[in-house]
């Protein structure tokens, strides 16, 4: 108890005062939001909210098409500024909307075009699939500690 009261005062004296370290909790603030915002739509996801939507639906798999189909056409799979770059509440990924030209030239091309290979995608947007896979495991807890006491 007193640990987490100690870490919970830091983190409050970090984000009020101002200073040199500023940009690293900025850049703390952005990862948590991003783990965040990925976990609590795969909880929204396993707990349903009576719409039938799946948030994989809705959010994860456009975000990967997207980022896919960006790779293919410019030939490079690094269009990230950082791995919390991605689809956020009112928030759209930095390189959806940029040109190729911008990304430089492309890293795999084939007669054909780009041909960008899946296992050099998959790391890019692996970590937004398994913090939706944890939201959505998080999401299954109550329902099955719910009906295990009813059993009891």
């Amino acid at each position: 108890m007193l640990s987490s009261t100690l870490i919970a005062v830091l983190g409050i004296l970090l984000v009020t005062i101002e200073g040199p370290h500023e940009k690293h909790v900025e850049e703390v603030s952005q990862y948590v939001r991003f783990g965040l915002w990925w976990i609590a739509l795969g909880v929204a996801s396993s707990i349903g909210l009576g719409s039938g939507l799946h948030t994989f639906v809705l959010y994860l798999g456009p975000h990967i098409a997207l980022f896919t189909i960006k790779a293919m056409q410019c030939g490079r799979i690094d269009l990230k500024s950082a791995p919390y770059d991605t689809i956020q509440l009112k928030r759209v990924p930095s390189w959806l909307d940029k040109p190729c030209r911008e990304f430089g030239p492309p890293l795999f091309s084939s007669s054909h075009g780009s041909r960008v290979p899946i296992s050099s995608i998959l790391p890019q947007v692996q970590i937004e699939a398994i913090l939706w896979g944890l939201g959505t495991a998080l999401g299954e807890l109550p329902p099955y500690f719910i009906s295990r006491a009813g059993v009891s």
